[in-house]
């Protein structure tokens, strides 16, 4: 079985003289999340982060010090623990980050604190509970009248921009993992975003053009640095980060139909550790857009759909993908062209565009993980290809004594049949 996690953004028609209610809960729970970060530390002055320690040194002074319900102090305080469990987490890696914050128009609900019904809910908050319509479109409906689906918990949020309250419902739900042992593998790139083992390209000139205007548009306004220009800079973030998300959304979607349609029970992609490094790179401006790109958004909303058809997406080393041949294993700096991406084996002569060859050596490699690293289920698996598959078990040598986790130069022994 797998899970499955969707968050519905649902509208809210709040009655007028209940608004302030809400937005008196959100400022209080943000202040007891501010609270628990200032004063959660021990004798020591280490951040505390167990949640019945922290308990114990917050909770009282939140219940004297806010008008919040319990539960909601216990949410606020929990929020701020795992925050802070995140920048100690960073802090270990090295990395620089201010102690978190809190100030977005948000509060955390849970089943003691929000009661959903089909068409409303009700928000525990400083002054009673408050009820409130939903009000729905196609899309909301779609989960939140879908009986698999569990309510698990919610996030109440203020939209000063419309002026509007909206609930973010967490629903979950069991589904049967997809029969089979089918890999579809997926390489990304600039020019293609995404290419895949079947041959399915997904082409990178709106994306790139798109960031290449937002860009310039951006630069320009910094240049000016009025105080127009700043909040004309908000207003640009959000429409570039719109752009961008709606033609991942296409994309993904794309990637996952094409898994069913070619039978498939898991999709692999690379793990995108140093992917820009990797990628090719011949100028200032490529670096600048490979430094924006959103592969890992790319690769979540690729498993966030996925999952809904009990596909498993797994991540694999992508070592020397772009120079191996996905048909007879020989790996060379010199078989993919630099300037035109075309990929030509120099020992057997198989010609192919180069991120096509990348992503069959993508699937290749999830198929090439030994017994204890490979998915549970996954058997010897086939390759889906442009026409039929390629069944690793019945091609000699293949994979038998492949180290693909390995970072080397070794060169490969993978061979494969097939376009």
């Amino acid at each position: 079985m797998m899970e499955v996690k969707r968050t519905v953004p649902v509208k809210l028609d709040v009655p007028e003289e209940r608004r302030d209610d809400l937005h008196q809960t959100i400022q209080q729970f943000n202040t007891a999340a501010n609270y628990t970060i200032d004063h959660g530390r021990d004798d020591d002055g280490d951040l505390i982060l167990n949640k019945s320690t922290i308990h114990d040194e917050v909770y009282h002074d939140l219940r004297d010090r806010t008008d919040l319900p319990a539960n909601l102090v216990v949410r606020a305080y929990s929020k701020a623990v795992e925050a802070m469990k995140s920048t100690v987490a960073e802090w270990e890696k090295g990395n620089s980050r201010p102690l978190p914050a809190f100030d977005e128009p948000s509060a955390v609900y849970d089943k003691r604190t929000l009661t959903i019904k089909d068409e409303y809910a009700t928000l525990s908050t400083v002054n009673g509970r408050v009820e409130a319509d939903f009000v729905l479109g196609e899309y909301q409906r779609s989960y939140l009248e879908d009986d698999d689906y569990e309510k698990r918990m919610g996030t109440l949020h203020y939209r000063p921009g419309e002026d509007s309250f909206y609930l973010h419902v967490v629903i979950q739900k069991q589904v049967d993992q997809r029969d089979g042992d089918r890999v579809l593998g997926v390489d990304l790139n600039l020019k293609n975003v995404a290419v895949t083992s079947t041959g399915r390209f997904f082409d990178g000139g709106e994306l790139l053009w798109g960031q290449n205007h937002y860009f310039r548009v951006r630069r320009s306004l910094q240049d000016k640095g009025t105080r127009s220009a700043r909040q004309a800079l908000r207003r640009l973030s959000g429409r570039e980060n719109r752009f961008v998300l709606n033609r991942l959304h296409n994309i993904s979607r794309g990637i996952v139909e094409e898994a069913l349609r070619h039978g498939c029970s898991y999709i692999a992609v690379e793990d995108l550790t140093h992917i820009r490094e990797r990628m090719d790179a011949r100028d200032d401006q490529l670096k600048r857009q490979m430094h924006n790109w959103a592969f890992r958004e790319l690769q979540e909303q690729i498993a966030y759909k996925a999952a809904e058809y009990g596909i498993r997406v797994e991540s694999v080393n992508p070592a020397f993908s772009s120079q191996t041949c996905s048909k007879c294993g020989h790996q060379s700096s010199t078989n993919r062209d630099s300037e035109t991406g075309w990929f030509a084996c120099n020992e057997c002569g198989y010609e192919v565009d180069g991120d096509y060859n990348a992503a069959k050596n993508v699937g290749l490699r999830l198929l090439a993980l030994p017994p204890g690293k490979r998915p549970d289920g996954l058997g010897n698996g086939q390759l889906a290809l442009k026409s039929g598959t390629l069944n690793v078990s019945d091609v000699s040598n293949v994979h038998s004594s492949l180290e693909f986790e390995r970072e080397s130069t070794d060169k490969p022994t993978a061979s494969a049949v097939g376009r």
